[in-house]
């Protein structure tokens, strides 16, 4: 990963979640509304640096594992993408 941890994160939230739906500027959840722990790949995938990695993990300061509330909104929002991104194997 050429990307720091918190660099990551931020890379990452700059997109909604295909999976769970989370806006841009906020970490992935679980599906009982809690913070997870590591980043959904679909979502991470969308960000070229971090596109081999396995996982991404959602930074302590996100706090992982207790009740999701609504991060800051961006400065700039990008705009959305009409391509599907595709993992293979």
């Amino acid at each position: 990963m050429d990307l720091t941890p918190d660099r990551a994160a931020l890379a990452v939230e700059r997109h909604d979640c295909p999976n769970c739906g989370v806006p841009a500027g906020s970490p992935c959840r679980t599906r009982g509304g809690k913070t997870a722990a590591k980043y959904h790949t679909p979502r991470f995938v969308l960000v070229p640096a971090l596109r081999e990695e396995l996982e991404v993990l959602v930074p302590a300061d996100r706090h992982p594992g207790r009740a999701w509330k609504q991060g800051p909104a961006l400065a700039v929002v990008p705009a959305p993408r009409t391509e599907r991104p595709v993992r293979i194997g």
